[in-house]
């Protein structure tokens, strides 16, 4: 009888968080999930097209100012890492020098922005990782942290069970 005075403050409230974790009786359990269609996504986010060699000679050549041609590179976000003989041929077809010159610090800033983005989550991930370690042994310090913390054994049984060595 004192088991069940004992299990009985146990199951009362075990009770109850079972029935609210229970499904309503009208059987909407599972919620419906709203997905976007493939045309709301693409009205979310339009994806701008990235330009290419060609494209850039192509406006060069249609009369574009190298102004308005870095003001659509910057629009399109358009990174671009030419070979020095395809600075040449480019230079030769008539694209401007200053069009050349925003490819290349746009490339600079963004590897710089790659290198300081890697930097920065491998320094976290150590910081984490350092963490990790000094909670450990923080835990080891405590009685009790290892999973074999019963009694040692020894070759002379004493009070708590186990063989001891010595008296």
């Amino acid at each position: 009888m004192t088991v069940h005075r004992r299990l009985f403050p146990l199951l009362l409230p075990l009770t109850l968080l079972a029935g609210c974790a229970s499904a309503p009786p009208d059987g909407t359990a599972t919620p419906k999930l709203a997905r976007l269609t493939p045309e709301q996504m693409q009205r979310l986010a339009p994806d701008t097209p990235k330009l290419g060699f060609p494209e850039l000679v192509a406006m060069a050549k249609s009369g574009m100012k190298a102004d308005a041609i870095i003001a659509r590179l910057k629009e399109t976000q358009t990174r671009l890492d030419p070979t020095p003989s395809q600075v040449l041929d480019l230079t030769r077809q008539g694209l401007p020098v200053a069009v050349l010159d925003y490819l290349h610090e746009y490339r600079e800033k963004a590897l710089r922005a790659d290198l300081a983005t890697t930097l920065t989550e491998k320094e976290q991930q150590n910081a984490r990782e350092v963490e990790a370690v000094r909670q450990q042994e923080r835990l080891r310090a405590m009685p009790y942290y290892d999973p074999f913390w019963g009694p040692r054994w020894g070759p002379y049984y004493r009070r708590g069970g186990g063989v001891y060595y010595g008296w």
